[in-house]
């Protein structure tokens, strides 16, 4: 999953550029999860608690801008991809030190979104360290190195890290689908465990550098001892 925000103060093209960038995600087979504002300083409230994987911003905004957004996001060292959007071509020069991810003319939004969708949906599968889920309260990304293991709990998993447990609505399966090639493996059929973290191997119990310890399945366990030997080398 990926989110996205849109920041324009015209609220008519606010909308017209959200409907189609939600549009250009789906194209792409993506479940993107958009949240649009006209007003800028509403937008840093989001920010602050929780930040999208891109911004689509316009540059020229009255009292607070697209590059005074910018240079918030630097000074609070908050990552994300940001799309400068505009209708005056003489600004993209002096946003440059910005370190935009991309440039989208208003004049030509509908021939160059599809593009800059499609490259932001590449970068974001290159840098992808984060696990991504959404609760009640919205949608929420972890460090895939801050994981512990996944635990099955009915309909419900339970992410498991070092600072606490997050309760979300997801199968077992699912979430291994979702991690595969990275350095998670199930260990059981309620279990799926991040390598990084394995102490020890103790018999048909797995115990972690946290101290937790956890069941091995019968079936799980030649593929534990194969997924442990590849990651020791």
């Amino acid at each position: 999953m990926i989110s996205a925000a849109v920041c324009d103060d015209e609220e008519s093209i606010l909308n017209y550029m959200s409907n189609k960038i939600r549009s250009e995600f789906v194209k792409a087979n993506i479940d993107a999860q958009l949240f649009s504002a006209s007003d800028p300083f509403f937008l840093l409230e989001k920010i602050e608690s929780e930040v999208p994987d891109v911004i689509f911003l316009d540059i020229d905004m009255p009292k607070l801008g697209g590059m005074d957004i910018a240079q918030f996001l630097i000074d609070n060292d908050i990552k994300t991809l940001l799309v400068f959007v505009t209708s005056h071509d003489a600004l993209v020069y002096k946003s440059f030190k910005y370190r935009p991810f991309a440039f989208i003319r208003k004049s030509f939004f509908d021939e160059e979104i599809g593009s800059v969708v499609s490259d932001i949906v590449t970068q974001l599968r290159k840098s992808d360290d984060n696990f991504s889920f959404k609760t009640g309260s919205g949608l929420f990304r972890v460090k895939l190195c801050d994981i512990l293991y996944f635990e099955s709990d009915g309909n419900y998993i339970n992410l498991h890290c070092a600072n606490g447990v997050h309760k979300f609505r997801a199968t077992i399966g699912s979430v291994e689908s979702e991690l595969s090639g990275k350095s998670f493996i199930r260990i059981h059929k309620g279990f799926i465990v991040n390598i990084q973290h394995v102490f020890a191997l103790c018999g048909d119990e797995l115990k972690l550098d946290s101290g937790d310890i956890l069941p091995i399945g019968r079936s799980n366990k030649e593929t534990l001892k194969r997924a442990l030997m590849r990651y020791m080398r």
